[in-house]
């Protein structure tokens, strides 16, 4: 019998062709001869005590120039009739998303990529804060980070590490993802003058971090890491007059060799997420630290097929599906 995956995902009509590693997955597994589907989060029901979903697509074949589905006319479907789940459900990580993830972790039928309780317990800007706690990481191999809503608590942390703030000061929303609404202060006084006439800076937490030169001179790596193995990585550029190096705002990706202190972080996280049952993470690597470990939905499949002419795509779905 046809082995059946779900993708649980964002609207597949709304997907880009030629960048989404979604549907890179979806075209690895319909070449190894698996049925695909895909739905939305808010698809995802419980139903008495079982997990079902409704409004399937099934996926029949998809390039990076087009795709082939067609909803399938069932109200619902048993979430057991799946051998394996991947939740692609881009960020914010609000409600709907946790809701989501505490209905599929209220199963153990279906073999869950990541595990929700991994997505509800790890942040993907926290995880590396994890690791280094867990004697993973060492402090020079993550970046300096306040995390708050407290502008008296943002400004020690300014006042304490003013060394690190020679080349500027990065400050992000800590539910943002993409590289949007990230903004870069020059001095520590025109962070915190911005901060104090923001109305809304007790409403949510942001993050401040030193700005590394290394985004400038040596890029934003994106290494891929599926079950425990590095699997690929490109360097990511930032435009001309922007901070953010995502492909998203404007980016630009290169292939650039690792060091070899490179490797060996990148070895040695992609063992410690297998240990904590990860199996597919994007990890953002500035020089030699950790920027923040991407479990959500990670991206960069096709990026680096497009660069390389590698499919790892596939790769990727064995390693995770065996």
């Amino acid at each position: 019998m046809q082995k059946k995956l779900l993708i649980i995902a964002d609207p597949i009509d709304k997907v880009r062709l030629k960048s989404d590693s979604s549907l890179a997955l979806a075209q690895a597994a319909i070449e190894d001869s698996w049925q695909v589907l895909w739905c939305e989060s808010n698809n995802v029901h419980v139903f008495g005590e079982n997990v079902f979903v409704s409004n399937l697509n099934q996926i029949h074949t998809v390039s990076t120039d087009e795709i082939n589905f067609n909803l399938i006319n069932k109200k619902k479907i048993p979430i057991k009739e799946f051998e394996i789940c991947f939740v692609r459900k881009d960020p914010p990580f609000n409600e709907n998303y946790k809701d989501l993830c505490w209905i599929l972790a209220s199963q153990s039928d279906v073999k869950i990529i990541n595990p929700a309780e991994a997505l509800l317990s790890f942040h993907e800007k926290a995880l590396q804060w994890k690791a280094f706690s867990d004697g993973v990481l060492t402090h020079e191999q993550i970046i300096p980070t306040c995390l708050s809503s407290s502008f008296e608590i943002i400004e020690d942390f300014c006042n304490e590490n003013k060394s690190l703030m020679k080349n500027g000061i990065i400050c992000k929303p800590w539910l943002g993802h993409g590289g949007e609404s990230v903004e870069y202060f020059k001095t520590t006084e025109s962070l915190l003058l911005n901060l104090k006439n923001n109305e809304n800076l007790n409403m949510s937490k942001i993050m401040i971090q030193p700005f590394l030169e290394e985004i400038h001179t040596q890029g934003d790596r994106r290494v891929l890491i599926a079950n425990g193995v590095v699997i690929g990585d490109f360097v990511r550029i930032p435009a001309e007059g922007k901070i953010a190096s995502n492909l998203a705002q404007g980016g630009s990706a290169i292939l650039r060799e690792m060091t070899k202190e490179q490797k060996l972080i990148c070895n040695k996280i992609a063992e410690y997420l297998k240990s904590q049952n990860i199996l597919f993470a994007g990890l953002d690597l500035i020089g030699c630290r950790i920027g923040e470990i991407n479990i959500t939905s990670p991206t960069g499949l096709r990026i680096y097929e497009f660069l390389t002419g590698k499919n790892i795509a596939k790769t990727a779905f064995q390693l995770m599906v065996k």
